[in-house]
């Protein structure tokens, strides 16, 4: 339930303004609550006097942080930044502590989601990613020698001869770690995974996308059953996580890109 505080509330209109449920009215020189809405918290975090909270369910005021005039990263950081993460194929034993990961995370709980839905969830393995990747090599195995049913689960551009099927590291190239995103809205999983990428990019980890174990997870009933996936559960990237053992002195070219400007 959102709470607006009439003792400090001044009436400005900000939380009105920025309400895209447009549940809020200004009345008598105070803001108010009209009809449920989604819980975006942009009313919270435009109010100039902190007299918005929300109360009950799920959130955590807490959470709450002040944005203050130093705080940011400037334009020209963030994009080298950009250029510079790497897909990690490399890693070194040692496991990303339970902090670093937990931080990873937090960066996905704060990606935006549709409609406010917040609805991505996160499997971590760390002790039993070995047996998650002996059973995952099994299944890709499977289907060996069965070229039909390969592209049936790994449709083009994947391909076949890719496939190291000796080689038990082939998936998560020796990452101690790994991480698996569900939900219902692939593109709400997909934010929240490359936020969590370069938030591990920052703190020096490393992050490959395991493209092949995303399909495996959403077609092999063994690994489902592993997961504890239900029926109508997604899975829509899977991280593999932990300290490069790998050094990139420099950016890589990459094509143009393609714009019209209408």
């Amino acid at each position: 339930m959102v709470i607006i505080d009439k003792e400090t509330c001044i009436g400005c209109g900000h939380c009105r303004d920025d309400c895209l449920a447009q549940a809020i009215s200004i009345t008598a020189g105070k803001a108010e609550i009209t009809k449920d809405c989604f819980h975006c918290g942009h009313c919270i975090a435009v109010c100039p006097t902190d007299s918005v909270r929300i109360e009950g369910g799920t959130y955590d005021m807490s959470d709450v942080e002040p944005i203050g005039s130093g705080f940011g990263i400037t334009a020209e950081a963030l994009l080298h930044a950009i250029k510079t993460r790497r897909s990690v194929r490399h890693f070194k034993r040692a496991c990303p502590s339970e902090k670093e990961l937990l931080t990873m995370l937090e960066a996905g709980r704060f990606s935006p989601t549709a409609s406010n839905a917040q609805n991505v969830s996160y499997l971590v393995f760390t002790q039993e990613t070995e047996v998650l990747r002996d059973l995952a090599m099994r299944e890709l195995r499977s289907l060996q020698y069965d070229e039909a049913a390969f592209y049936r689960v790994f449709p083009p551009p994947m391909s076949l001869s890719r496939v190291h099927f000796d080689d038990n590291d082939f998936l998560f190239k020796g990452a101690p770690a790994v991480i698996l995103t569900l939900s219902p809205n692939p593109v709400n999983a997909a934010i929240a995974s490359c936020n969590m990428e370069m938030q591990a990019a920052a703190m020096g980890l490393g992050v490959l996308y395991v493209g092949f174990l995303t399909r495996l997870a959403e077609t092999s009933i063994p690994l489902r059953a592993f997961l504890g996936l239900r029926d109508e559960d997604h899975v829509v990237t899977c991280l593999a996580v932990g300290y490069p053992d790998v050094s990139y002195l420099r950016t890589p070219p990459r094509k143009k890109a393609q714009i019209q400007w209408r």
